[in-house]
């Protein structure tokens, strides 16, 4: 693609070697879409975890062949160029001695330029240990091997605007001020520790953090600050990351954290509750738009090395996005069909600030799937509703903290990179939150939950149970 001289973000990746971990995550698949649909790289290497008894290689070839690259297939010739210009690289967190082969490790060594870090544990109530094991160790070790790349122009560490969530004012900057003597101190107490010290004791480890996933997102960013200075880096923090605003289509996400989760009973005419504070503003920001600044964020980091900045910080936010709970949750309903939606204004949807009454409508919710399991019963299927809406619950206990407490930022490092893009590049690679209509995006958020993360579940389910009926294996089809 020809930028006429005008862009100084598709020069910078034409003819380049990118590697990303956790591209099969949910915003790490929209980065690799977005590299191969825009931009012209020589290769991209993608670190990918074996997951239950499924390699690497298989792994990247059933993602290539998900409904987000469906307008990349449609054009043969891009695909083929695609599946010649990606490599799957087999990753190991429990060796010790390294992280990939040796063969492939020398050739990430010679070739790589633009790394980007996104491969994390996103479970909020993980151990204490397992969540600095694979946040912040695995960030040690990944950069350790990074630091030895010979033509390394820049690394992005994917964070979160949450690291800081303990404070009500979030600046563009690394905050070194962890208790007990830093990181490394509560990472080897955390390890010493059997199951009931654990759990009673990492609440007071982590502080006024709201779980350890926060708490071990920020002790990495301390990391990096003690560790790697040295090194191109630029730390990029996204709040809470939704379906896409328009690319490659509008409306898509593939799994159920956060809101996507809470609104799949409400599309099926279901009874759903939150503890919300309806009057306090969040941070949501769409996946496509999400990672086009992620690509962005790569070219400035190099400026800014050369300007003798070192680790810049980018809070992927936008306070003129100011709409309350209460106003995105209404136009979530209507997303939803008119009867559906109507059920969901008077009757079906529920959210409230006050524990009291959350707690009365969390007691409907599990009589709900119980009444839903029996008439399951009586039909001859599998009891399941009541799993069902206690994972539900559990997600809004998850999410209370963030659900109720707001957050104000600095975002000058977006802001000037906004500025300084191009026509070109605000067309090719749009990231400006002030420029998204978030009336459609919210409208268009309940359909595509439905379309891309409920009905393909539906139909993998009705698959496995036809398999089932036949007599067939679901695994090995023999």
């Amino acid at each position: 693609m020809s930028d006429g001289g005008r862009s100084r973000v598709l020069e910078f990746y034409r003819d380049s070697t990118v590697l990303i971990t956790g591209a099969s995550g949910f915003v790490g698949q929209v980065l690799l879409e977005k590299i191969f649909r825009t931009l012209e790289v020589r290769k991209v290497y993608v670190m990918i975890r074996s997951k239950r008894n499924v390699n690497a290689e298989e792994r990247l070839g059933k993602l290539l062949q998900g409904q987000l690259f469906e307008r990349i297939r449609s054009d043969p010739l891009k695909f083929d160029e695609m599946k010649c210009k990606v490599v799957p690289v087999e990753i190991s967190l429990r060796d010790q001695e390294a992280l990939v082969g040796e063969t492939i490790s020398n050739e990430l060594l010679e070739e790589v330029e633009v790394v980007f870090n996104l491969l994390a544990s996103v479970n909020f109530n993980e151990p204490l240990d397992c969540a600095l094991r694979t946040n912040v160790e695995y960030t040690d070790r990944l950069l350790k091997f990074v630091s030895q790349m010979k033509r390394l122009k820049s690394v992005i560490h994917v964070s979160t605007f949450y690291s800081n969530c303990d404070k009500s004012r979030i600046e563009e900057r690394i905050y070194d001020d962890i208790g007990f003597g830093g990181y490394e101190n509560v990472m080897n107490i955390a390890s010493k520790l059997n199951d009931a010290e654990k759990k009673l004791l990492s609440g007071y480890l982590i502080g006024k953090f709201p779980n350890t996933y926060t708490f071990s997102k920020k002790c990495a960013e301390v990391l990096i600050l003690d560790r790697f200075s040295t090194l191109p880096i630029g730390i990029f923090r996204p709040p809470i990351v939704s379906s896409t605003y328009s690319e490659p289509v509008p409306g898509w996400i593939d799994n159920f954290n956060g809101p996507s989760g809470m609104v799949v009973p409400l599309s099926e005419g279901l009874y759903s509750a939150a503890l919300v504070d309806s009057r306090k503003r969040p941070f949501i920001v769409p996946v496509d738009y999400c990672v086009n600044a992620l690509l962005t964020c790569a070219v400035d980091v190099l400026l800014q090395r050369t300007r003798g900045v070192q680790i810049p910080v980018y809070n992927y936010t936008d306070s003129s996005c100011n709409l309350t709970w209460e106003e995105i949750v209404g136009r979530f309903f209507q997303g939803l069909p008119r009867g559906k939606r109507i059920l969901a204004t008077y009757f079906t949807g529920t959210i409230t600030r006050n524990p009291i009454h959350y707690a009365m409508c969390k007691q409907i919710m599990r009589l709900q799937g119980y009444l839903l399991d029996l008439v399951r019963k009586v039909r001859g299927r599998k009891a399941c509703m009541g799993q069902i809406f206690e994972k539900m619950i559990n997600l809004s206990e998850v999410l209370r903290f963030f659900c109720v407490n707001e957050w104000h930022m600095e975002n000058g490092n977006v802001q000037r990179m906004s500025a300084g893009a191009t026509a070109l590049e605000s067309r090719l690679l749009p990231f400006d939150l002030a420029e998204v209509n978030w009336d459609v995006y919210y409208r268009n958020f309940v359909p595509g939950v439905v379309k891309y993360a409920l009905e393909p579940r539906k139909a993998r389910s009705f698959e496995k149970q036809t398999a089932n009926a036949n007599g067939r294996c679901t695994t090995c089809q023999n």
